[in-house]
């Protein structure tokens, strides 16, 4: 509860408390009330007494029971029951409500006046009918006497014959005793408006009332005239009766010329400062009060058309509503902003006038509408109290009871604005507070007179109310933030609830979430703090005269590089290093370019050239070793299998020789060595490979050639040396020599092909499973060569000695068992067999 204080006057503002979430448990309600003393002291007179968005209109019973609030979004009507402190029913309404009358005592009959021209009748049940009038309508007034429904509208003149000529407008009457149309009434416009226009002038009513006592109508206008009309007035159906047009007018706009703060620069030229906006009349029918749009009050006795008094809004802002308070003598003016109090009528120390019980005011003296008593405290027009908000007022109503239903006693002041709460506020100096909410009485005594502003305003929380505590517990997280987490599956659970652009979720289950989803997070942290201070170390020492960019340096030099080359483009270079906008370019690790990336290099082709064409200016030009790499790269992917042999005596080298030259090598090294396990070498590489050896080597030479020829006499170009491969230590050697077109089979491998012939399936399944073992002792290493890295694999000789030794048992054997079945060959007799052919005696 903040408390608002005037002098001696103090307002307690009910509503100003923490706005609690509608999805937070009883439990956690009671949690926070525990540990929040903003939560614990707050009131909440009526349960649920918001709207989703805003409110626009607030309307009471007649008995005091009900209070009808309309607001948006979507348009709805929401009915609160006083007796029982909660809502009792809720409707929607096809558009936004403009005005809402109760009929009855109760809610068994509203009109409620839409802005597409519609006025909804509902009944208990819910709409009971719908009526659409032919303009805009403004505001609506019910004359009880009549039955008949007054409806102010705009943009229409009046049938009669003086309204066509003149101009003016309608107002429109509906019967609803008898369900239908009554003749509107009629009124024309003010002779200077329809002097100043050929034309018609159309004059819009803005505003209407109906005073309690003698059935007098009263409508502002947008001319800032207020005109009357008699309902006890017999008034016909035909146009031209005199009982449809005004009895009488009011100029508010001469009354109210020369006050007011408003604006006239921010006014469009067709708006009036001077229209009428809000008119009341006091519960005994003899003072008239009338807003206008610059924010301006005049008071009028109905007996005269001087105004009493003339009240100005420092705002400037219309008007919207307008109440007298009987009980207290005053009357509360509400704009935009604030709720302003002020009296009607001097207090009892003041003389100048003298009052009856029943309000009746009578002047003893001259009265100029601005006398010494305005400047008193006590005199007529004297600010009681400033009652202001959180946000903009659209309405506001006196709360009453069953005991007062007209709120004349009240204190407690209901108002409608532009946030989801409804605010309510309670100014004892009014009265005292409503039979359903006594308990306020007893609240205000035993608080405090401290004011609580400067503690709520140093605890606000991110909604902007006060009261941090309630979102303590609670973290907010945004669509990508969920993304990263990979919570998505959360989305439409309890867990995580929906608040406008992102999601609540508990504190604690999110510190777990994150925990499991970057368990890393504090070493990256502590990482990078120690990086921060380091640089923080460095920014102090003597730096270079040209630093590099910490982010995008490659773009950097470009940029800098096309700065100095004084074209056009090194204008528009220079603004985008000198540009502060974009510091972060070059400094925020979040921008930097990855110009590796596939997209990066399809979008930005001349990027990419570009980068290439400074790698190679570069390089030094004078030198041959990166074509040379790259040609010799070549080379081994021809030559696969086989590494460089390195040659002392290079220098005496001549090249590979003549084409025809396919005889031992001229300052070659040859070595006759077979070996399987120690490879081959003297050999030339000869072999279906050879002739794309050759080839790149004549394309070497060419560019060699052109390249000696560019150069100066002083750079000589130097000799190729011959370059000599040989096999791999492996036994797959061999194999590769021969396939190329090098060395010849061996007879051990003749004769170990000859026995895989000769031998039996079982035997071969037998060698073949002492392979397998023997391959799984193999080993893996790798060879580094100029210009790459081979891996291979090798077996032991201690494991190839074994082996050796196995097959030279397994073929002594074989060859011994053969000779043993050539000498133990069985022949026929030996089977036993009787002869076949026994001649048999007869």
């Amino acid at each position: 509860m903040e408390v608002q204080q005037r002098n001696d006057t103090r307002i307690y503002a009910l509503s100003n408390g923490p706005n609690l979430p509608e999805w937070i448990g009883e439990r956690a309600r009671r949690n926070l009330a525990k540990r929040d003393s903003s939560i614990r002291r707050r009131i909440e007179l009526l349960q649920d007494f918001a709207m989703p968005v805003a409110s626009s209109k607030l309307v009471q019973s007649r008995d005091g029971r009900f209070i009808i609030a309309a607001g948006t979004y979507s348009p709805r009507i929401r009915c609160f029951e006083l007796d029982q402190l909660s809502m009792k029913f809720e409707r929607y309404v096809d558009s936004d409500v403009v005005d809402m009358l109760m009929l009855g005592e109760d809610y068994g009959k509203i009109a409620i006046l839409q802005s597409d021209r519609n006025i909804l009748f509902h009944a208990p049940y819910g709409q009971h009918y719908t009526l659409r009038i032919p303009t805009f309508g403004r505001m609506m007034a019910y004359e009880p006497t009549t039955c008949e429904l007054f409806v102010a509208c705009s943009g229409k003149a009046g049938r009669n014959s003086v309204s066509k000529s003149l101009g003016g407008g309608e107002v429109y009457r509906i019967n609803l005793e008898e369900g239908r149309f009554s003749a509107p009434l009629h009124y024309s416009a003010s002779t200077k408006a329809s002097q100043q226009s050929e034309l018609a002038t159309v004059v819009g009513g803005n505003c209407i009332s109906i005073s309690p006592m003698h059935a007098l109508t009263a409508l502002g206008g947008d001319d800032g005239i207020v005109r009357f009309w008699d309902n006890r007035a017999p008034q016909g159906s035909a146009q031209d009766d005199m009982n449809l047009n005004p009895f009488c007018t009011l100029d508010v706009k001469s009354s109210t010329d020369g006050y007011g703060f408003y604006d006239s620069d921010s006014m469009l030229s067709f708006e009036n400062p001077h229209e009428v906006t809000a008119l009341a009349f006091n519960h005994t029918g003899m003072l008239l009060a009338a807003g206008t749009k610059g924010g301006n009050v005049a008071l009028y006795d109905i007996r005269s058309s001087k105004p009493l008094h003339v009240k100005e809004h420092q705002y400037g802002l219309p008007i919207h509503t307008l109440r007298f308070h009987a009980g207290s003598g005053t009357i509360l003016s509400g704009d935009p902003k604030l709720v302003k109090v002020w009296r009607t009528k001097p207090s009892a120390l003041s003389s100048t006038f003298e009052h009856d019980y029943d309000g009746d005011m009578r002047v003893l003296g001259n009265y100029d509408g601005g006398g010494s008593d305005a400047s008193n405290n006590m005199g007529m027009g004297s600010i009681v109290a400033n009652i202001e908000g959180t946000a903009n007022f659209t309405n506001f109503i006196l709360g009453s009871d069953e005991r007062d239903p007209t709120g004349n006693s009240s204190g407690l002041v209901l108002c409608a604005g532009e946030q989801p709460k409804m605010q309510a506020f309670y100014c004892p100096i009014l009265g005292s507070a409503p039979r359903w909410c006594s308990f306020l009485d007893s609240i205000t005594e035993e608080l405090e007179e401290k004011d609580r502003s400067e503690e709520v305003s140093n605890n606000m929380d991110i909604t902007g109310q006060s009261g941090g505590t309630i979102y303590e517990d609670y973290k907010f997280l945004t669509r990508s933030e969920i993304d990263a987490l990979g919570i998505q599956n959360l989305v439409g659970t309890p867990l995580l609830r929906g608040y406008m652009h992102g999601f609540f979720i508990d504190i604690g289950l999110y510190n777990r979430i994150r925990a499991v989803a970057n368990p890393f997070e504090y070493e990256e942290y502590r990482k990078k703090k120690i990086r921060e201070k380091m640089e923080e170390k460095r920014a102090s020492r003597i730096a270079p005269k040209k630093q590099k960019k910490a982010v995008n340096a490659t773009l950097a030099e470009r940029l800098e590089a096309k700065a100095s080359e004084g074209k056009k483009a090194s204008k528009a270079a220079k603004e985008l290093l000198s540009d502060d906008r974009f510091g972060s370019l070059f400094n925020n690790p979040d921008y930097e370019i990855d110009e590796d990336d596939i997209n990066f290099k399809l979008r930005n082709p001349s990027g990419v050239v570009q980068t290439t064409n400074n790698d190679r200016k570069k390089e030094d030009f004078d030198s041959d070793a990166s074509n040379d790499s790259d040609e010799e790269d070549e080379m081994l992917d021809v030559t696969s299998g086989f590494k460089r042999v390195e040659n002392d005596d290079d220098d005496d080298s001549n090249g590979w020789g003549d084409d025809d030259d396919d005889g031992g090598g001229d300052g070659m090294n040859h070595d006759s060595e077979s070996d399987s396990e120690d490879g081959f070498r003297g050999a030339k590489v000869r072999g279906e490979a050879y002739l794309d050896v050759r080839a790149l080597q004549q394309k070497k030479k060419i560019k060699t050639n052109d390249k000696t020829k560019t150069k100066t006499k002083t750079n000589k170009s130097k000799e190729k040396k011959n370059i000599m491969y040989e096999a791999d230590e492996h036994e797959s050697g061999i194999a590769n020599a021969v396939k190329i077109g090098l060395g010849t089979a061996d007879q051990t491998t003749l004769k170990k092909q000859k026995l895989l012939t000769e031998m039996s399936l079982a035997d071969r399944l037998k060698m073949e499973q002492e392979k397998m073992t023997i391959l799984s002792e193999a080993k893996r290493g790798r060879v580094k060569g100029e210009g790459a890295t081979r891996e291979m694999t090798y077996i032991p000789k201690d494991t190839l000695k074994k082996k050796a030794a196995q097959n030279t048992q397994t073929t002594d054997d074989f060859e011994k068992g053969n000779d043993e079945r050539k000498r133990k060959r069985r022949g026929i007799k030996e089977l036993g067999l009787k002869t076949p052919f026994k001649k048999v005696k007869s």
